[in-house]
């Protein structure tokens, strides 16, 4: 079944899908409890921990998890001012309807079957996952790396109740060249393969209410309103990936904003118009106010 469910993949263009076991995972307890008591942590981090690393506390009668890999890399754009995954329709949407077809298929094969699909949406730790299932190795930006598409990819799982046979951890990392290190903005990167996201870049330009003088001036080191590239850009496991195959990520993209015209739409007309992309989650307040704090930053 397990073979069936990879080619079923493949027919909607995922070419790197593996299983992860059940948990707990109890290797990554330490880790997550050391972050925290260093505050290093953000408001998008699940704060039980218990939850980050058992899947029965989501779903009790699990016994595997389906993970699948999304990349969305098209290209560079120029100019851009928007985090390349965003340039692509929102991946949250696209994500959830092909993992409910993945679904849907096995509960029309597997007397039984049962699921719960997430993609940014549910507190277990979904690079750990990715990387339990053996479709990625770790760069110390904390990004997964995949062989073909680079770190460029989404990540989206599936609790089920079937017992697929998990596959293995690749025994590699990225080469630590230090590349990601010097280069990010808020000097985030800790060289051991550890972040302290509370600086950075692509959290700071999401974070609602005030920003810090110290924060404000994160943002300002390159000309994105809405999330960081940099780490990923200058990482070279990055260079000469593949591009997506994906239509979704590939057709109707927006690289560019323009200040001028977000501040001319209504709430209900910035929705209408941009919807359907990530970066509008936050709405068009954070935006401007990112546009007012990279004024003056070359546009890449």
């Amino acid at each position: 079944m397990k073979e069936k469910l990879k080619q079923f993949c493949r027919s909607l263009g995922l070419d790197l899908v593996g299983i992860a076991p059940p948990g707990p995972y109890h290797e990554l307890a330490a880790i997550l409890y050391d972050r925290m008591a260093k505050g290093q942590s953000t408001a998008f981090d699940e704060p039980d921990i218990a939850k980050r690393i058992d899947p029965r506390h989501t779903m009790p009668d699990v016994q595997s998890v389906i993970v699948c890999l999304f990349p969305y890399y098209t290209g560079e754009q120029r100019p851009t001012n928007l985090a390349k995954y965003t340039h692509g329709l929102d991946y949250h949407h696209i994500i959830r309807r092909k993992l409910d077809e993945i679904g849907h298929y096995l509960q029309a094969n597997i007397l039984d079957f049962a699921y719960q699909p997430f993609v940014d949406t549910g507190p277990l730790v979904d690079r750990y996952l990715a990387y339990l299932a053996g479709l990625g190795f770790y760069g110390i930006n904390s990004h997964i790396i995949t062989e073909k598409y680079g770190s460029y990819v989404f990540i989206g799982y599936l609790l089920t109740n079937y017992p697929f046979a998990p596959d293995q951890p690749l025994n590699r990392t990225c080469i630590q060249c230090g590349q990601c290190v010097r280069m990010c903005p808020g000097q985030i990167i800790l060289g051991n393969f550890a972040i302290d996201p509370r600086g950075c870049r692509s959290y700071l330009t999401q974070k609602k209410g005030e920003l810090s003088p110290a924060e404000i001036s994160i943002i300002r080191k390159t000309s994105l309103v809405f999330g960081c590239d940099v780490c990923q850009d200058v990482c070279p496991h990055n260079q000469g990936v593949n591009l997506t195959p994906l239509a979704e990520f590939k057709d109707q993209l927006l690289p560019w904003l323009d200040e001028n015209e977000v501040a001319a739409l209504s709430n209900k007309e910035f929705t209408r118009r941009y919807g359907d992309r990530a970066f509008s989650w936050r709405g068009k307040k954070i935006l401007l106010r990112n546009f007012a704090y990279t004024q003056g930053q070359q546009c890449r």
